[in-house]
């Protein structure tokens, strides 16, 4: 069939048209239910789903992997068809593990249960707070790159004194705002609460709350001096303007002379 200029370009327009509004095709997702913290040495259980959108947008077969820095861990991967019937079931025990993923095979859904224990911390950092990667998904091929997925690498572990030493810092650094906030001299404040970040760096936790409590009972010490100065100000003020008005009145009765008969 033979085409003039204009039919050409008119078909070129229509291609590009619907091209652009064609929905693109979604990548494997996976979602879960990861905490924000972690109690060191605690047991996490948490399971991910990889929902059939997207499952083989890129590839008939490849490969889920998973990484994470959990301790004593196992991953438990079950594999489901279209109708939700559980097809297949794969236990792995480590920090990483490789699961086959087939059209072919009827896998239309996955989920990946993760156990596994909160690691220790090697260096404790109040900002930003350290952090351990929880899990990470991964999409590859055979001799092929990889696909990052989903990450979780900023969960936050703990204990009880290095949590109890986050709490006094921040409580003291939120009485510092307010001492600032209210015009006051938060300087040795200030001071206090950096030596508790220092210490608490050093994960010496108890002299990190014995400094923050200290920077905290001085910030508000400043605020309230500060409030009795404004106060005290305001006082004086006040009884200037009083005696400037008393003053004003004496001076002119003073200066009004006798009265006049009528």
């Amino acid at each position: 069939m033979n085409l003039n200029r204009s039919s050409k370009a008119l078909f070129v327009l229509v291609v590009v048209a619907v091209a652009a509004v064609a929905p693109a095709v979604a990548a494997p997702t996976v979602t879960g239910d990861v905490p924000d913290s972690a109690k060191v040495g605690a047991q996490q259980d948490v399971t991910f789903t990889v929902p059939s959108d997207g499952l083989y947008s890129d590839y008939d077969q490849w490969t889920l992997g998973g990484q994470t820095e959990l301790t004593n861990v196992s991953w438990t991967v079950t594999a489901y068809d279209n109708t939700d019937t559980k097809i297949d079931q794969q236990t792995y025990t480590g920090q990483s593990f490789e699961y086959q993923v087939r059209s072919d095979e009827g896998v239309s859904k996955l989920t990946v249960r993760l156990q596994g224990a909160t690691p220790a911390v090697e260096q404790y950092q109040y900002e930003p707070a350290q952090s351990f990667t929880f899990a990470t998904f991964t999409q590859s091929q055979q001799g092929g790159s990889s696909t990052v997925l989903k990450a979780w690498q900023d969960v936050r572990p703990y204990t009880e004194q290095s949590q109890e030493a986050r709490n006094a810092i921040e409580a003291a650094e939120q009485s510092i705002s307010d001492a600032q906030a209210a015009g006051a001299d938060t300087g040795e404040a200030e001071q206090l609460v950096g030596n508790a970040v220092n210490a608490y760096n050093k994960g010496n936790f108890d002299n990190a709350i014995d400094l923050a409590n200290q920077a905290e009972q001085n910030a508000e010490s400043a605020q309230q001096s500060n409030q009795l100065l404004t106060y005290a100000l305001i006082g004086v003020g006040v009884l200037v303007l009083l005696g400037v008005v008393v003053g004003g009145v004496w001076y002119y009765r003073q200066n009004q002379g006798p009265s006049q008969p009528f």
